[in-house]
């Protein structure tokens, strides 16, 4: 399975389990890009600061495995997850997830937010507009687009994934992760 499926059925499901309007009314993209900002960017991935601050906001923990195929890294060695409920800082059934990995042979920590329903186009020119963030990669295979960028933020070099879909027409899944150094 794509990480675009598994996202999606993941992501589906956390729907069902809290139904409610927001999920399909779209997420409003500034409060997803600061989801995004202030738990990844703002102090780069901290495995323990994410880990210690979930359990202060009471975000729903839930099995790495099922987040896995989200993951910006794939030699994880510790991993934790959650989702969310909605309040005044994350869109309701957003995915937070942070790893400690290898990359290369170097230790590094992720830290991942995965929404739907936010508009990646508007979600990109926000974090332009908010970031100095330069683009040094993409990819793309018809199903997905996957960008890569680097820019500093919170004192630390980092690199910036975002995988969306290819189509404008598609759900608007929009994965968001920070990778920096240990």
């Amino acid at each position: 399975m794509s990480w675009l499926g598994a996202a999606r059925f993941l992501l589906t499901l956390f729907a069902a389990l809290y139904p409610a309007s927001s999920v399909h009314a779209g997420v409003d993209v500034e409060r997803a890009l600061e989801a995004f900002h202030s738990t990844c960017l703002a102090h780069g991935p901290d495995f323990d600061r994410t880990a210690a601050a979930a359990g202060r906001l009471r975000l729903t923990p839930v099995s790495y495995d099922a987040f896995s195929n989200l993951s910006p890294i794939a030699n994880v060695n510790e991993a934790k997850t959650w989702t969310t409920a909605a309040d005044d800082t994350m869109p309701k059934g957003a995915i937070v997830g942070v790893t400690k990995a290898k990359l290369d042979g170097k230790a590094v920590q992720t830290c991942t937010v995965a929404m739907t329903d936010v508009d990646h186009e508007s979600f990109l020119k926000s974090f332009f507009t908010r970031t100095d963030a330069e683009k040094i990669d993409e990819k793309r295979d018809g199903l997905q687009i996957s960008r890569l960028y680097i820019l500093i933020a919170g004192g630390r070099e980092q690199f910036v994934n975002f995988k969306f879909p290819a189509s404008p027409s598609a759900d608007g899944l929009m994965v968001a992760s920070s990778i920096a150094d240990d």
